[in-house]
């Protein structure tokens, strides 16, 4: 396997490489033997068309295949076989045997990958013709030959074409195989990722993130991320459960966030937790993203007009949202044991988004934002500035921003 090594072959053309190789060897070798048997017989046309013709071609295809040219070597091989096949049975005769030639080359037409179907299939149409034509017009040889050589060279000639079409079909059947296990493997693998992320994440994470996750088979360990928090709170939902049918406030919360969730994932953000009066959604983790800030506070806006829209079409009764955001380093991550895990964030940005959710009800607003996240929108949307606050369980007062 060594001799073959050369440092012009891809890996994914080494199997490729080294099949053709050892051909293109056996092949030199054949025809140089070939050259003293036309000799012996008295052809010597085609004996010179074997020392002039047929194993330079095999030289040169040794040459080109080891220097990564394998299709023009390939090229190269495929038509001398033609050609020879076809001179023998002209000079030789049909009994002579060389048309079983053409028989496996009818198969290695589908061997080579870089073939185009459109050209395998013209190549095959070529052979197809060529036997036939050398069976109407050639059953007789220019040179005769005793019946013993002929019968010999028949017998070894379809002999020989037997195993290599059974080495082929083995090829290709070994091939099939080994492919069909890989993708056995992977659609199992792949399963066992989607499960893993369906167990963390539910159905509350997009197809797209879902798709990056099992594709770059990220690791769901604990690890840092800079990530957008956002906590959205229903207000004064506790006074409307109360004065309602258990069934009138199931429907109100399925319609309300069978609205609010599919925002969160069509911005691509990742909804955690889902309590009976709220969400909390982060943006940038599992995989991370630049625009975490950004896409949380266009998700944060759209929610704002869905539910207002919702409520103008007597859908649900008019509510108000609060809606927190904070940007920042995070510990996000697997918690819980083997029975029941679930993905977590840890941090103080984690419990500002939460404080600065709450803020809504002192000032009356529905979106607020930290002046970390602010400071990341470019453009800066039209936000007003509410001072340094002090939040409960954080040491520095935080800048905060109100948007709605």
């Amino acid at each position: 396997m060594q001799f073959f090594r050369s440092r012009f072959v891809a890996e994914e053309n080494q199997r490729f490489y080294v099949i053709t190789q050892a051909a293109y060897l056996i092949g030199l070798t054949g025809h140089a033997f070939a050259y003293f048997r036309f000799r012996e017989f008295g052809v010597v046309e085609a004996a010179w068309f074997n020392l002039a013709f047929s194993i330079p071609c095999f030289a040169l295809a040794f040459l080109l295949n080891r220097k990564g040219r394998h299709n023009l070597a390939f090229s190269l091989a495929f038509m001398e076989l033609v050609l020879h096949q076809v001179m023998a049975t002209v000079y030789l005769g049909w009994d002579f045997g060389a048309h079983f030639w053409l028989m496996y080359l009818a198969g290695l037409v589908f061997f080579n990958p870089s073939w185009k179907p459109r050209l395998q299939l013209a190549l095959l149409g070529l052979i197809l013709a060529s036997y036939v034509y050398l069976f109407l017009y050639h059953q007789h040889g220019i040179y005769q030959i005793a019946d013993a050589q002929k019968s010999q060279n028949n017998l070894s000639s379809a002999l020989t074409t037997m195993l290599i079409i059974s080495l082929l079909i083995n090829y290709y059947s070994r091939a099939a195989t080994k492919a069909e296990a890989r993708l056995k493997a992977e659609k199992e693998k792949t399963s066992a990722m989607l499960r893993k992320v369906e167990a963390l994440f539910g159905q509350q994470v997009s197809e797209e993130i879902a798709l990056e996750l099992i594709s770059n088979e990220i690791d769901f360990s604990s690890r840092q991320y800079d990530v957008s928090v956002l906590f959205l709170d229903i207000r004064d939902f506790t006074v409307f459960a109360d004065a309602h049918e258990p069934a009138v406030v199931a429907r109100f919360q399925n319609t309300v966030f069978g609205e609010l969730i599919p925002i969160v994932k069509a911005h691509q953000g990742v909804v955690l937790q889902i309590l009976g009066d709220g969400i909390m959604a982060v943006f940038g983790a599992p995989v991370a993203d630049p625009a975490h800030a950004r896409k949380s506070v266009a998700a944060a806006l759209a929610m704002l007009d869905s539910v207002a829209a919702l409520a103008d079409q007597g859908a649900i009764p008019p509510t108000r949202l609060g809606i927190g955001i904070n940007s920042g380093p995070v510990i996000a991550g697997n918690v819980g044991n083997e029975a029941r895990k679930f993905y977590s964030l840890t941090g103080k940005h984690v419990i500002i988004a939460a404080r600065i959710e709450q803020l809504n009800k002192a000032f009356r607003s529905q979106l607020l934002l930290s002046e970390n996240t602010f400071a990341q929108l470019d453009p800066a949307p039209e936000a007003e500035f509410i001072g340094k606050q002090v939040l409960k369980g954080i040491e520095e007062e935080v800048g905060v921003y109100r948007l709605a």
